[in-house]
C-alpha cells in the first residue's frame, strides 16, 4: 500500500510540473515592436509570427530594411527565436519575455546588438 501511495504521489507531481511548463511557455503569436541600434543609429522593427496548424511564418520589418520573411521561430519557457531569410544570410533575433515586455540581442551579416520591444495589443 505505502508503494502505491508514493506511486501516486509521483504522478501527481509529475503532471503538476508538466501542467506548470505548458503554462509558462510564452505565446509566440502576435505582432512585436522593437527598438535598437546599429552603427549608432536607431532602428525600429515589427515582427509579426504567425501559426498554421504547427508551422509557425511571419515577417521581420525595420525601418531600414526589406521585409523578410521567418524560417523558424522556437520557444523554450519564456524566450522566443526568430531566424528571418536575407540575401545576405539568416537573421536572429532572440527575445525573453516579461508579461509582454521583452528583452533581447540580434544578429545579422556578422553584426549583433540588443533590442527592447512590448507585444502589441489585441
Amino acid at each position: 500500500m505505502r508503494t502505491f501511495a508514493g506511486l501516486a504521489l509521483i504522478m501527481v507531481v509529475a503532471a503538476c510540473a508538466t501542467g506548470q511548463a505548458r503554462s509558462t511557455a510564452v505565446d509566440p503569436v502576435g505582432a512585436f515592436d522593437f527598438t535598437t541600434t546599429v552603427d549608432g543609429s536607431p532602428v525600429t522593427g515589427t515582427i509579426t509570427i504567425t501559426r498554421s496548424g504547427s508551422e509557425y511564418g511571419g515577417t521581420v520589418s525595420t525601418n531600414v530594411t526589406e521585409s523578410m520573411p521567418i524560417t523558424a521561430v522556437t520557444v523554450e519557457g519564456q524566450t522566443v527565436q526568430v531566424t528571418g531569410s536575407t540575401p545576405d544570410g539568416p537573421a536572429t533575433l532572440s527575445m525573453t519575455f516579461t508579461g509582454d515586455t521583452f528583452t533581447g540581442t540580434w544578429s545579422y551579416a556578422g553584426m549583433e546588438g540588443s533590442l527592447t520591444g512590448r507585444r502589441r495589443a489585441g
